[in-house]
C-alpha cells in the first residue's frame, strides 16, 4: 500500500490511507476465516484421536468369523441388556457390541410383553461373532435383568441399558480392570 498523496476530483489532496479501513476489514475477515478453519481442523484432529484404531477394531477376517465357545469364562464377559419398544436402536447396539473383544455372549431381556422378539430379524442379518440370546418376559419390570439366567457362563457380567452406547475400547478397558481386581481377590 502506498501513502503517496494524490489529487481528488474536488482538488483536495488525499492518500491511499483513505481506503485503509476497507482493506483492514478484508484482512480481518481473512484472519477470522483462517482462525475458524484452524480451530475446525484442531477439533477434527482431537475427535479423530478418540476413534478406535483400525487394528483394534478389525474383526479376525473380512467376513466375521464365529468365536469359539470353548473360550475360558475368566477371559470373557457377558453383556445383559434390557429393552422395551426400541427394536431399531437395539439392533444397532447389538451390531456395535459384536466388535467388543472378550465379549462371550449378549443376553437381551425382551420386555415387550406379548410381542415376538427380533431374534429372527437379527439372525437374518448374517453370522455374528458374539451369540445373542433373547429372553422374552411375562411382565415388564425393571428388575427382570436381575434374574439368574441359565445361559450365564462367565464370572463377569455387565448390565447396560438399551439407550447406552459404550465404546469397544472402554468396555475392553473396564474388563481388563475387572480381571486384575478379580485375580487380586483370588490371591
Amino acid at each position: 500500500m502506498s501513502l503517496v498523496p494524490r489529487s481528488t476530483e474536488d482538488g483536495e489532496w488525499c492518500c491511499h490511507i483513505c481506503r485503509l479501513p476497507g482493506r483492514v476489514m478484508g484482512i480481518r475477515v481473512l484472519r477470522f476465516s483462517l482462525v475458524v478453519v484452524l480451530v475446525l481442523l484442531l477439533v477434527a484432529g482431537a475427535l479423530t484421536t478418540l476413534l478406535p484404531n483400525a487394528r483394534e477394531d478389525k474383526m479376525p477376517t473380512s467376513r466375521r468369523e464365529i468365536k469359539s465357545q470353548s473360550k475360558s469364562t475368566l477371559d470373557s464377559f457377558t453383556l445383559i441388556m434390557q429393552t422395551y419398544n426400541r427394536t431399531d436402536l437395539l439392533l444397532r447396539l447389538l451390531n456395535h457390541y459384536q466388535a467388543v473383544p472378550h465379549l462371550h455372549k449378549v443376553i437381551v431381556v425382551w420386555n415387550n410383553v406379548g410381542e415376538k422378539g427380533p431374534e429372527a430379524l437379527w439372525n437374518s442379518l448374517g453370522p455374528h461373532p458374539v451369540p445373542v440370546i433373547f429372553k422374552p418376559q411375562a411382565t415388564n419390570r425393571m428388575r427382570n435383568r436381575l434374574q439368574v439366567f441359565p445361559e450365564l457362563e462367565t464370572s463377569a457380567v455387565l448390565m447396560v441399558d438399551d439407550d447406552m452406547l459404550i465404546s469397544a475400547q472402554d468396555l475392553a478397558f473396564a474388563f481388563s480392570v475387572w480381571q486384575v481386581m478379580h485375580m487380586v481377590r483370588l490371591l
